[in-house]
């Protein structure tokens, strides 16, 4: 199953343009931020089913995905309460970290400073809205859609033994409503089996903070991901090298981010005779007027972003152009 990232309407929302790890404060109390604004997307894709979809056919078997965009509202909220004494922090929402590099995961959860060892994270992970596809993505015609839950955990350890390296790992479980892939198309049970998207995902993260000037930031990444789903022409095998780059002023900031990338599949899809190996690229940037309007926590943000996979099935192709503005408070 293409789990691409436009799943996430992509929209990259913080309030401070390093890409380095959250710090926790040194006073108690709550932290974080809210984010509203509104975005335009245009993407193309045979699985993802976007904001206010009704097309319920596609180009056909043969062809790749048609052209599609929509208009709609961007959100995002970072809460925090820190207990200073203990140097501990519970958080709910996507912390900054996360969005600056295009990773919307909500999270519930705690962290905790070990001394001069970093800081240890263990935490819920979930969506807000279960995403959308289509319980048989290869029907042509009255396709019905179906919701795609996705939840697990996430063990995280930043700034290790008080270095710039970071590691983590999530777990998350897939679990469709509605699981039809092929069922259109007359395909028997063992070759349906195939198509199963239904399972678990498991993902590695290993990055490096780098402070390479004066308020500038870097981050090379580099992110493995295992699908280890139901049906095998749809278990995958991820590879992805991502790099972020920030730069601060009192009054303005700017993100830059890209990522690189390739996804190997288990065994050919039955549809089609052949894998859906793909290689998939993005980049994005945003810029942070600070001090908006003459208050101190409030920043206007502009976003634009582009991403694609160019699949060996040229159903599978997907794509997404994405421009966004919004207001983010801090507090």
């Amino acid at each position: 199953m293409r789990r691409f990232s436009l799943i996430t309407l992509a929209v990259l929302s913080g309030a401070s343009a390093h890409a380095e790890v959250v710090r926790i404060p040194q006073e108690s109390g709550f932290s974080g931020y809210v984010m509203g604004g509104v975005g335009y997307t245009d993407y193309q894709s045979n699985f993802f089913q976007g904001p206010d979809d009704d097309h319920e056919t596609h180009g056909g078997l043969g062809g790749g995905p048609d052209d599609r965009n929509a208009v709609h509202a961007v959100g995002g909220l970072d809460l925090r309460y820190t207990f200073a004494e203990t140097r501990t922090q519970v958080f709910l929402g996507n912390l900054l970290q996360d969005a600056i590099r295009y990773d919307f995961t909500q999270q519930f959860g705690v962290r905790q400073e070990v001394g001069g060892k970093g800081i240890v994270a263990l935490s819920y992970v979930f969506n807000t809205k279960d995403a959308e596809t289509w319980s048989d993505p290869y029907q042509n015609g009255d396709r019905d859609d179906t919701d795609m839950t996705m939840d697990g955990v996430r063990l995280a350890w930043d700034q290790i033994w008080g270095s710039g390296f970071n590691a983590g790992y999530t777990y998350q479980e897939l679990d469709l409503d509605r699981e039809k892939s092929g069922e259109s198309l007359g395909l028997d049970a063992r070759e349906r089996a195939l198509l199963d998207r239904n399972g678990t995902v498991h993902q590695f993260r290993f990055s490096y903070d780098w402070a390479i000037a004066p308020n500038q930031g870097l981050r090379p990444e580099v992110v493995y991901s295992n699908g280890d789903l139901d049906g095998e022409a749809v278990s995958f095998d991820r590879y992805l090298f991502k790099l972020t780059y920030g730069l601060h002023r009192e009054r303005w900031s700017l993100t830059a981010n890209a990522f690189a990338g390739t996804t190997r599949y288990s065994d050919d899809n039955p549809v089609f005779s052949d894998r859906a190996n793909s290689d998939e690229y993005g980049l994005g940037a945003s810029v942070y007027r600070h001090k908006l309007f003459g208050v101190n926590r409030l920043s206007g943000i502009a976003s634009v972003a582009l991403m694609e996979s160019e699949s060996d099935i040229r159903f599978y192709d997907a794509g997404m152009s994405h421009v966004s503005t919004g207001l983010l408070y801090k507090f």
